[in-house]
């Protein structure tokens, strides 16, 4: 019975052969902290194998993770830095005179307070038959003074002693100037004893 019909093979398709590969990470991204040879520059947003990241980039803070969706808020973020950069600018110019018209009134009144003060007294103990003090007067003494008598507040730097501090009885002179590069004031300094 050849002229039965013979069901037909089918040929069904033979799967094609994938090439065979090491397994591969999917690149991550990140956010480079400074500049990488063959990377990009600091804050550059590359795509990098995992294991370099992990070994080399994150180790020595050459670069930061990122997350997936962090791109549109850089950009804003980036807005708002730029911004608030202009903001401190014009802030800074209107600042800087402000500063300078404040530091020239409080000279003058600095001159002015320091111009008032004749003398400033201050009180030791006294080594038997000498001049010589125990407790000698010093830079923070006469600061103290003159801000607890006059109300003046002045830089230790400002202050001239001589010798760095007065360790006898009598009358000295101390030189205090109201600014840098301005003219010294003369003040008398009375030690006494106790």
């Amino acid at each position: 019975m050849s002229f039965l019909l013979r069901a037909t093979a089918r040929r069904t398709p033979i799967p094609t052969v994938f090439k065979r590969c090491a397994h591969k990470k999917a690149s991550i991204q990140v956010r480079l902290n400074d500049y990488v040879e063959g990377l990009g520059i600091k804050d550059d947003i590359v795509s990098i194998r995992p294991g370099l990241m992990r070994n080399v980039l994150y180790p020595s803070g050459k670069a930061q993770y990122i997350e997936i969706y962090q791109g549109p808020r850089d950009r804003q973020r980036e807005l708002e830095r730029a911004k608030m950069a202009e903001k401190q600018q014009a802030n800074a110019t209107l600042g800087v005179a402000a500063e300078a018209s404040r530091r020239a009134e409080q000279f003058k009144q600095l001159k002015g307070g320091l111009a008032s003060v004749q003398s400033l007294t201050f009180k030791r103990a006294v080594v038997p038959e000498s001049t010589a003090t125990f407790g000698s007067v010093t830079v923070d003494d006469l600061v103290n003074a003159l801000k607890e008598q006059h109300g003046l507040s002045v830089d230790k730097s400002l202050i001239d002693f001589g010798e760095g501090r007065i360790k006898a009885l009598g009358e000295h002179i101390v030189h205090v100037r109201a600014a840098e590069n301005q003219s010294p004031v003369a003040i008398k300094v009375l030690v006494e004893a106790s």
